[in-house]
């Protein structure tokens, strides 16, 4: 039997009703707004240069498997979407969508294994709190 993986269960039902529907713009919003909260939550417990760093490592190793990553800017105010926004019309949309997935479960598994999952529940709480838009809206207006 395989091992339970609760930050991908986390992340399914985070995106049951939108996964694989939005266009790139809303998209970008979305992800922008869990990883805000992502990190809002983890800057409690974690600090800003350790935050930073943790942050900034996952997006460099993420970015070697998904190119677009490496547009993403990690400052002290959070991760910065500015260039990857820029880009986002002339990139697979499918690709992606999965790399955001890829970034935000990476982080939630690395903020868990170096907390002992002691950030895990508050993290997948403030997932949960960042509402998709709904299926029948396919270009991710509310």
């Amino acid at each position: 039997m395989p091992e339970r993986n609760i930050h991908e269960e986390v992340i399914t039902a985070w995106r049951k009703g939108w996964a694989g529907t939005l266009a790139p713009p809303a998209l970008l919003d979305l992800f922008e707004r869990a990883l805000d909260a992502l990190w809002r939550r983890a800057h409690m417990s974690l600090g800003e240069m350790t935050l930073m760093a943790i942050v900034d490592r996952v997006i460099h190793q993420g970015s070697e498997k998904f190119p677009p990553l490496a547009r993403l800017k990690v400052e002290t105010s959070g991760v910065h979407f500015g260039e990857l926004r820029h880009s986002a019309q002339t990139l697979d949309r499918e690709l992606l969508e999965e790399s955001l997935v890829f970034l935000v479960y990476e982080l939630l598994r690395v903020f868990g294994t170096l907390t002992g999952e002691i950030l895990t529940p508050g993290l997948h709480a403030e997932l949960q709190k960042v509402r998709g838009p709904s299926a029948a809206s396919p270009e991710g207006k509310p």
